[in-house]
C-alpha cells in the first residue's frame, strides 16, 4: 500500500541546486524549438495573417480602434477580449509593424513560459516536496509541445502564468489587501482569456468558505478593473457582452451539418472568403447570431451525434491532439489524474487541484477543443503528474531500504 509524505522534502535533497539548471534547459529548448519554427514560418509571413489577435493589433496600432480581427475592414468588435490584443498593440507601436515587433512578442512569450516553469516547481515543492518538484520541472519544462507554444503569438503562455500564478495565491488570502489583489488579477486574467474567469471564481469561492467570508473588496476590485470592458461593448457594439461576441461562433464550428467537432481553419472567416463576406455584411452580432442559430438547431435535433462529437471532444481535450490519439498526451493525464486521486486521498487541502481541472475544459467540451487549450493546466497537470511518478519510486525506494537495514542487523545478530 502506497502511504505517501506530503509537502515533506526528501532527506538530503532540496529543489533549489536542480532549479537553475532545469530552467536554463527549459530556456534553451524553447529558443531552438523558437529558431526552427521561425525558420520554417517567418515572421514577416505571420504579421497579416492567421491570428485575430494580430488583426486587431493591426488595427489597434493604425488608429483604428479595437477592430477588424480578420483583416478587412469589418468595424468595432469583441470577437476576443481585449487583454493580448493590447499587449501586442503595445508593442507594434513600439516596434513597428514588421517583423523585429513579432520577435519581441515571441521573446516575452518565451520569458512567460519559462516563469511558469520556475512556479509550477516552487508551487510542486510546497505542496508535494522537492522530488516532485525536480520532475515537475522537468514534465513541464521538457515538453516539446509547451516549448512551440511560445512561437505561436496566441494569449497562451501569459494565460498559462496567470492561471498558475492565481492558483497558487489563493489558498494565502486572507487580509482585506489580498483580496483586492485577487480580485484585480482575476479581472486582468479574464480580460486576457475569459475562459480562466469560471475557474477562478470557484478558486476563489472555496478560499472564502475556508475563510467563512464574503470578500466584498475582492468583488468590488474585480469590478472596476473589468466593467470598462462589457461598458466599452454596450455603448460600441449595442450588446451586452460580457466577455466575447464569438461564442456562438465557437459553437457552430463544433457542432454544424456534416461536421466532426472539430475546428476546420476552411471554414473560418480569416481563410474562407464566402464566410469573411457574410462577416462582413451581416456585420459581427448578426453573424454571431446566425451562427448560433444554426448549431443551437444543429443540437435540438441531432441530440445523438452532439452526444457522439461531445465525447470525441473530451478525449480529444485530454490527449491534447487535434487529429487523433496523442499516446504521450494521454499518458500525461492518466498520470496527472492518477496523481490527483492521491492528493485527494491523503490530503484534503490539496483537492482544490481538482477544480482546474473539472471546471476549466467544459466549454471546450460543448464547442472545439484544440490540442493547444489544454496548455494552459499543463503546469499543473505536471506537478500531479510527477507526485504520482515520485510516490511509488520513494515507496519502492524506501522499502529496499527497509529491506537492506533488516538483512544488516540480521548479519550482525548472526
Amino acid at each position: 500500500m502506497i502511504t505517501p509524505v506530503l509537502e515533506q522534502a526528501p532527506t538530503g535533497v532540496r529543489p533549489a541546486p536542480y532549479a537553475p539548471a532545469i530552467l536554463a534547459a527549459a530556456l534553451v529548448l524553447r529558443v531552438l524549438v523558437t529558431v526552427m519554427a521561425l525558420l520554417r514560418v517567418p515572421p514577416s509571413t505571420q504579421v497579416h495573417a492567421h491570428s485575430e489577435i494580430l488583426g486587431i493589433a493591426g488595427s489597434l496600432a493604425a488608429g483604428h480602434g479595437f477592430a477588424s480581427p480578420f483583416f478587412v475592414d469589418s468595424g468595432p468588435t469583441a470577437f476576443l477580449s481585449p487583454g493580448y490584443p493590447l499587449f501586442v498593440a503595445g508593442v507594434f507601436r513600439l516596434f513597428g509593424l514588421g517583423s523585429l515587433a513579432l520577435v519581441v512578442v515571441v521573446v516575452l512569450q518565451i520569458l512567460f513560459s519559462t516563469l511558469t516553469v520556475w512556479l509550477a516547481m516552487r508551487l510542486a515543492e510546497r505542496h508535494f516536496g522537492a522530488w516532485t518538484a525536480i520532475v515537475a520541472g522537468c514534465l513541464c519544462g521538457f515538453s516539446l509541445s509547451l516549448a512551440l507554444m511560445s512561437f505561436w503569438v496566441w494569449e497562451t503562455c501569459l494565460s498559462s502564468l496567470l492561471l498558475l500564478s492565481l492558483f497558487t495565491a489563493m489558498p494565502k488570502l486572507r487580509s482585506k489587501g489580498q483580496w483586492a489583489a485577487a480580485g484585480a488579477g482575476t479581472a486582468a486574467a479574464t480580460l486576457v482569456n475569459p475562459a480562466l474567469f469560471p475557474t477562478l471564481v470557484v478558486l476563489a469561492i472555496w478560499q472564502a468558505r475556508r475563510c467563512r467570508m464574503i470578500p466584498w473588496i475582492g468583488i468590488l476590485a474585480f469590478l472596476l478593473v473589468y466593467a470598462p470592458w462589457p461598458a466599452r461593448n454596450l455603448g460600441v457594439m449595442h450588446a451586452f457582452i460580457p466577455f466575447r461576441s464569438n461564442f456562438g461562433y465557437e459553437l457552430w464550428m463544433g457542432n454544424h451539418p456534416g461536421g466532426d467537432g472539430n475546428f476546420h481553419h476552411r471554414l473560418d472567416p480569416e481563410e474562407n472568403a464566402e464566410e469573411r463576406a457574410q462577416f462582413v455584411s451581416l456585420g459581427e452580432m448578426g453573424y454571431m447570431r446566425m451562427k448560433a442559430d444554426i448549431s443551437r438547431d444543429y443540437i435540438r435535433t441531432h441530440r445523438a451525434e452532439f452526444l457522439r462529437l461531445t465525447g470525441r471532444r473530451i478525449v480529444r481535450f485530454w490527449v491534447a491532439d487535434d487529429q487523433g490519439m496523442n499516446l504521450t498526451g494521454a499518458a500525461f493525464s492518466l498520470l496527472a489524474f492518477a496523481g490527483l486521486a492521491l492528493a485527494w486521498r491523503f490530503r484534503s487541502s490539496l483537492r482544490v487541484y481538482a477544480i482546474p481541472l473539472v471546471i476549466y475544459p467544459l466549454p471546450y467540451y460543448v464547442t472545439h477543443a484544440d490540442g493547444r487549450f489544454r496548455h494552459m493546466i499543463d503546469p499543473l497537470l505536471a506537478i500531479l503528474a510527477a507526485y504520482a511518478i515520485v510516490v511509488p519510486v520513494r515507496t519502492i525506494a524506501g522499502r529496499l531500504k527497509s529491506q537492506r537495514q533488516k538483512a544488516r542487523t540480521a548479519s550482525l545478530v548472526a
